[in-house]
């Protein structure tokens, strides 16, 4: 009997000595990963960090410093929020509230990614890619989060330049046809919701080739420059003018619903292209040909409002002068005693 307390004894020895090993190997390997972990956060470009459950930080890595100028200690103790924009805050709030109704509902939170605008230690604004993963506890209680913030700046610059490109014309930096067609379409939309009116005006520049044969191409280019420069200073705040091609520009009026109300614009626009335009040491004088037509009056569509302006300004370059003529004008079958020279 006592051989036997004595082998039991000896066996709970043994199997106490393995779990003391076993936990002292589990220690070291849990070291080992956190110096690991360490290691990588603080030798990465991004920013790794983590969050309590009131979104303050508790860690965060030394690449805080590259990316928004803070020392580590000016972060930690920090509210998340104190470092974001209010529409980044909104985005992330959204955000929050959608994944923490998920939870709720039973469903998995997983991890998610914002584009955010972060405040720089020096008050500019950097764009940054933030991926966020909730922390859970023993009991599934959130207690906190951890993530990676990396600095996209220059990806949203250079998407930025591709995006001027696909929307803006190089030349006259004016929108172009692409932009105009998008606005238009948003135009039209609210209208459909607020019922206010609105006009298109389709502008010619009559002597553009005259310019090129004679000056040059350079020269055609500044003349064209000149022209968006005077239309967007002739036209109203609320107005957007675009270059839809070659000589050709359009003009959006929001809130202009008839030919006495457009009657002021085309003035003012007609009476700016009577002064002479300077290239080089040459002065020109051009005429402008505009069409005007008005929604919902002359076209339920944009793409069919857009040809009954078209077809005003050819019915206006008739004159061979600086003229504008309103669509409402041809359908009345009036047209050319209707035309508006000044």
């Amino acid at each position: 009997m006592r051989q036997d307390d004595e082998m039991q004894k000896s066996r709970g020895i043994s199997d106490l000595q393995k779990t003391i090993e076993d936990l002292r190997q589990d220690k070291e390997k849990l070291q080992k990963s956190e110096e690991l972990y360490r290691f990588l956060a603080e030798n990465s470009i991004d920013a790794i960090w983590w969050l309590d459950d009131q979104f303050c930080f508790v860690y965060v890595s030394p690449a805080v410093k590259g990316i928004l100028g803070y020392q580590v200690e000016d972060i930690v103790g920090k509210h998340l929020f104190s470092i974001l924009t209010e529409e980044s805050i909104k985005i992330v709030t959204q955000g929050y509230n959608k994944r923490k109704a998920l939870q709720e509902s039973g469903q998995k939170w997983e991890s998610s990614t914002y584009t955010v605008e972060t405040i720089h230690k020096d008050g500019h604004h950097i764009w940054a890619e933030v991926t966020v993963n909730p922390i859970f506890g023993p009991d599934n209680r959130l207690i906190g989060y951890n993530g990676i913030t990396r600095d996209i700046s220059e990806r949203r610059r250079k998407e930025e330049i591709i995006r001027q490109y696909a929307f803006r014309d190089s030349l006259t930096n004016l929108p172009n046809r692409r932009s105009f067609e998008d606005v238009l379409g948003r135009i039209e939309a609210q209208h459909r919701k607020s019922e206010k009116p609105f006009a298109v005006m389709f502008l010619d520049v009559d002597g553009l080739k005259k310019v090129n044969d004679i000056y040059g191409h350079t020269a055609g280019d500044t003349l064209l420059q000149t022209v968006a420069g005077r239309l967007s200073r002739m036209t109203r705040k609320q107005d957007f003018v675009a270059r839809f091609a070659g000589d050709e520009f359009m003009v959006i009026l929001p809130g202009i619903g008839d030919a006495r109300a457009v009657q002021a614009i085309a003035t003012r626009l007609i009476e700016s292209f009577h002064q002479t335009i300077v290239i080089g040491a040459n002065e020109v004088k051009i005429a402008v040909s505009i069409g005007v037509s008005f929604f919902p009056q002359d076209a339920g569509d944009v793409n069919i409002l857009v040809e009954c302006a078209d077809q005003a300004m050819y019915e206006a370059k008739k004159t061979k002068g600086s003229y504008y003529v309103c669509y409402e004008q041809l359908r009345q079958g009036i047209g050319q005693e209707w035309r508006n020279m000044l």
